[in-house]
């Protein structure tokens, strides 16, 4: 395969898998990197990272289109609340709201985002719609997603090579 065609096919797998959880990438840049020749693997790389950033770009903006049509929706007359949410209720909250102030701070969303990509805790598409309601901007997000992506495909592609 020419290079053009590794990069091309890298973008639209990384792509597929950032939308759709059932496709692995980390199987696909492992797989790619014994079938390929050194520079084409690091070309790929390089590609399905991109191609992940843009998939989860796209869950990052239907999040905040999601968010800006609710702001924009008169409230709704609520019924009584519950006397106790339960503990696990409670707690999820806790997190959310705790995730999304990370997410709206310049510095700690970058960092959350990028190892969020890089180990997969928290998950990125949880990240990635989360970071799309909070304040954080399109490219900062994309930015910190491609390093934290190409970190971790760059770890799988190194083992596949044997390198250590």
């Amino acid at each position: 395969m020419t290079l053009l065609g590794v990069m091309a096919a890298g973008i639209a797998y990384g792509i597929a898998s950032a939308l759709i959880p059932v496709i692995n990438a980390e199987v696909y840049v492992a797989a790619n990197a014994v079938l390929l020749s050194v520079p084409q693997t690091w070309a790929m790389v390089l590609t399905v990272s991109i191609g992940t950033a843009i998939g989860k770009v796209i869950i990052f903006r239907a999040a905040r289109v999601g968010r800006d049509v609710v702001k924009r929706r008169p409230p709704k007359p609520r019924p009584e609340p519950r006397p106790d949410p339960g503990r696990f209720r409670r707690g999820l909250k806790k997190v959310s709201d705790l995730l999304l102030a990370w997410l709206s701070d310049p510095v700690r969303g970058v960092i959350t985002v990028v190892v969020s990509g890089f180990i997969g805790i928290p998950p990125l598409l949880v990240v990635s719609a989360a970071a799309g309601v909070s304040t954080m901007g399109t490219v900062r997000f994309a930015v910190a997603v491609f390093i934290g992506r190409a970190g971790h495909f760059a770890v799988f592609a190194a083992a596949a090579l044997g390198i250590t």
